[in-house]
């Protein structure tokens, strides 16, 4: 499973057996907020990002005590970084936008593929997006216009 740094009421579920008791267990970057006893419960995800293998364990007990085997399931706690770029003039060429780590989609005013066009843009201030896996970040970017500079005189 794949969330999202700092995520909250991510909810995880087996199937119902109305007469078992489920016992979850919650470690690495994650705790359980509710749901002990039953079939689904709710984790907060903290702020450290990785791979946290066999962060969510549940065992089912039947109506006769007896438990079943553990099910087991890794989680990778994504935190998505973005370069940040600028400010640019409305003549700049294209910059190339960068996101940590690299396969997400860039997005907003003057995006083109993974490049920022400030012409594309024009004059302003503009919020891009980088996403990945339902996990996203932002960055600010500025277009300054130029100077309009009058004609050459001579005395």
């Amino acid at each position: 499973d794949t969330v999202c740094i700092n995520a909250v009421a991510e909810q995880y579920f087996v199937t119902n057996t109305p007469t078992s008791t489920y016992q979850w267990t919650v470690t690495g970057g994650g705790w359980l907020t509710t749901g002990q006893g039953s079939n689904s419960i709710t984790v907060n995800w903290g702020a450290v990002s990785g791979l946290y293998l066999n962060a969510i364990e549940v065992i089912e007990s039947n109506a006769a005590g007896c438990p079943g085997a553990p099910i087991l399931l890794d989680v990778y706690v994504l935190d998505l970084l973005a370069n940040a770029n600028g400010p640019f003039c409305i003549g700049d060429p294209s910059a190339t936008l960068i996101g940590n780590p690299l396969g997400g989609t860039w997005s907003g005013t003057g995006v083109v593929g993974n490049d920022f066009d400030p012409a594309t843009a024009g004059v302003g201030n503009y919020v891009l997006t980088y996403t990945m896996a339902g996990c996203s970040t932002t960055i600010n970017v500025i277009v300054n216009n130029g100077p309009v500079t009058g004609p050459i005189q001579h005395y």
